[in-house]
Parts: C-alpha cells; sequence; structure tokens
C-alpha cells in the first residue's frame, strides 16, 4: 500500500514538473524566424541574443553567426554599419560561372563556424547544407538568379535554424537541472522524515501529545543473598 501512495505522489510530481517546465519554455523561449532582431514589451526593436539560460561561449559564438549572417545577406558593410540592404552573397551570384560556387563557399563557411561551436547534429547540418544547395541552384539563373538568391537569403534561414537548435537544446538542459534539484529536495524531505532510531530500536512508542518517548522499564537484577552456604565437602579449619 506505501509503495502504491510513494508511485502515485511520484507520478504527480512529474506531472507537475512538466507543467512548470512547459510554463517555462512559453515564457522564456520560442521559435523564431528573425535572427536579427526581437521586440521588446514597449515595442522597441532591439538586436537578437540568446535566452538569459545558454552560457557565456554560446551567447559569444551566437553574435558571430549573427554578424556573419547579416553581412552574407543583409549588408556588405558588415556588423559595424547594421544596415539593411543588401549583402554580399547576392552579388557574388551576378559573376557568372563562378558567382554561384563563390556564394556557396561563403554559405558554408557559416555552417562550419556553428559546427565548430555548437557541434551541431547530423540532422541539422544537413537541413542547412540542404538550404545551401537550394541556394545555389536559384543561382544559376542568369541575373534573376541574384534577386531570387537575395530573396531566398540563405544565411539568414541557417542562422534561424542555429538559434532555435541552440535555444532549445539549452532548455532542456535547464528542465535537467531543474529536475535534478527537485529530486535532491525529495531525497532530502525524505531522509529528514525517516523514524528515528532509540537504543537500537527503529519501531518506538511515541506520544503524540507531548513527543516523549517510552520504552520499557529495564528488568531488575534480583538482590544477592546476605548469607551463603558453603557447599564445599572439604572440612573447614576452625571451632567445631
Amino acid at each position: 500500500m506505501s509503495g502504491f501512495i510513494q508511485s502515485t505522489l511520484l507520478g504527480l510530481g512529474k506531472d507537475y514538473l512538466q507543467d512548470e517546465y512547459e510554463e517555462f519554455a512559453g515564457q522564456h523561449f520560442q521559435p523564431t524566424s528573425d535572427p536579427f532582431y526581437e521586440t521588446n514589451k514597449d515595442g522597441k526593436q532591439h538586436r537578437r541574443r540568446l535566452p538569459y539560460y545558454c552560457t557565456k561561449d554560446e551567447s559569444k559564438a551566437w553574435k558571430k553567426v549573427q554578424s556573419k549572417a547579416w553581412l552574407h545577406d543583409r549588408s556588405v558593410c558588415g556588423c559595424c554599419c547594421w544596415t539593411n540592404t543588401i549583402g554580399w552573397a547576392p552579388l557574388l551570384a551576378l559573376l557568372p560561372v563562378i558567382g554561384p560556387l563563390l556564394m556557396y563557399w561563403v554559405h558554408d563557411k557559416l555552417i562550419e563556424l556553428a559546427d565548430d561551436r555548437y557541434k551541431l547534429p547530423t540532422e541539422v547540418k544537413l537541413k542547412m547544407h540542404g538550404n545551401i544547395v537550394i541556394d545555389l541552384l536559384i543561382s544559376l539563373i542568369p541575373i534573376l538568379g541574384s534577386v531570387f538568391a537575395w530573396l531566398h537569403a540563405c544565411s539568414t534561414r541557417n542562422a534561424v535554424i542555429v538559434y532555435n537548435f541552440v535555444g532549445k537544446r539549452a532548455l532542456e538542459r535547464k528542465q535537467a537541472e531543474m529536475m535534478h534539484q527537485e529530486k535532491e529536495k525529495e531525497k532530502h524531505a525524505n531522509t529528514n522524515t525517516a523514524s528515528p532510531v532509540v537504543n537500537g530500536n527503529k519501531n518506538v512508542n511515541t506520544n503524540r501529545n507531548n513527543g516523549k518517548v517510552y520504552n520499557r522499564p529495564p528488568v531488575a537484577t534480583p538482590p544477592a543473598a546476605a548469607y551463603t552456604r558453603n557447599t564445599n565437602p572439604r572440612i573447614q579449619r576452625g571451632y567445631r
């Protein structure tokens, strides 16, 4: 019966943790389609950053990935100007024959940077490489290919993939830490509520009113006899 109650309580605890995790995820992380800007509650836009529960190294690497994607698709001047115009990739696509190959190489550098800093899984890298293959095929169209490549914004799409993957992984890591802390609290609570051991006895009768502990009285040993008869068969010396 106690095992059933314990399993029920553990199940309720897991459900509670799951609800807490979903609420935490909804408040702190949402997948995005814009890797460059995010809007505050007051309506102002600012440069998008990784969630606060990501590590410093992850946030630092994200700034480099974000700046490269901006350089490729949005601004030939780079992140120093941060102007929304046109990037290097569509301009390279204007070059005949070699232009699309150079653009492919530029987009591939972004994937190498993200994989080096975040150790991306194979499925994520395949998805990102699929984007640059599509971009290469689009850029093979004369003249209009550069326009289509600019609209496709391959590095921007790949930066979105990186942001969503890193944020989700950090959130799962945060969830694991929360569950570990909760288990430690439960273990500590179970240790404090265990029955006390008194004089080697685990089961002790306790008075619920005043909390005093009553043990059985010790067995009294009989007093020694005042006179003991000598049963030695040897003849004692002395007066007869």
